[in-house]
């Protein structure tokens, strides 16, 4: 299974903010970019070009969700095969990935986490133990940590309860579970996000 092992933080310091909002992000107090001319490139994103530009909103996504390159080109191949609006069936089909449904839930404290729940058989969809991060879930399926005491203890100590769950899912606090009862519309995900970019970018 392929996972990204560089430093996580990159490309906050590339786009010069916070994007999982961690309250440690090396981002807050560095605003330029890694590497030894990082502090004289505070202004690189005004010389960007155009396709460094669209390339930037590409990785963006893409760390943010936690995923490699051969993954989020199938994922957008995907969306631009369904009907309607590409740019917002793309962030749908990211957001319905069941790792993204676990960070959402609170049951992880970053997607990276999330991963790590789902790999190890601490995640359950509709009752039953899935492994598979990439899983593709559904309008009505039901995300939820596996009835023993290791999952559900990993899931207090990232305190769940608390977790800012978005209007698409419907959490079972007390069940320690969540159902998709929606789908995700644009004002769901960050501001930040330039799905059109990505669109541009890969039409290139």
């Amino acid at each position: 299974m392929a996972t990204y092992r560089g430093r996580k933080t990159d490309i906050c310091r590339k786009v010069g903010y916070n994007i999982w909002g961690q309250a440690k992000c090396p981002s807050q107090k560095r605003q330029y970019p890694t590497g030894q001319h990082g502090p004289l490139a505070r202004d690189f994103n005004r010389r960007m070009s155009e396709y460094g530009e669209q390339l930037l909103a590409k990785q963006v996504i893409r760390r943010y969700y936690g995923m490699m390159e051969k993954q989020f080109r199938a994922t957008f191949t995907k969306a631009q095969r369904m009907r309607g609006n590409a740019s917002l069936n793309f962030l749908r089909l990211l957001e319905f990935r069941l790792q993204t449904a676990v960070y959402r839930l609170g049951y992880a404290r970053t997607i990276f986490q999330a991963r790590q729940l789902v790999s190890h058989k601490h995640v359950t969809v509709n009752g039953k133990v899935v492994n598979i991060a990439s899983y593709s879930l559904k309008m009505g399926d039901v995300v939820g940590i596996r009835d023993r005491e290791a999952s559900k203890k990993i899931a207090r100590a990232n305190g769940f309860e608390g977790a800012a769950v978005p209007a698409y899912m419907d959490a079972d606090v007390a069940s320690m579970s969540g159902k998709i009862v929606a789908l995700p519309e644009r004002e769901d995900f960050p501001d930040f996000f330039e799905e059109q970019k990505v669109v541009e970018f890969y039409a290139r």
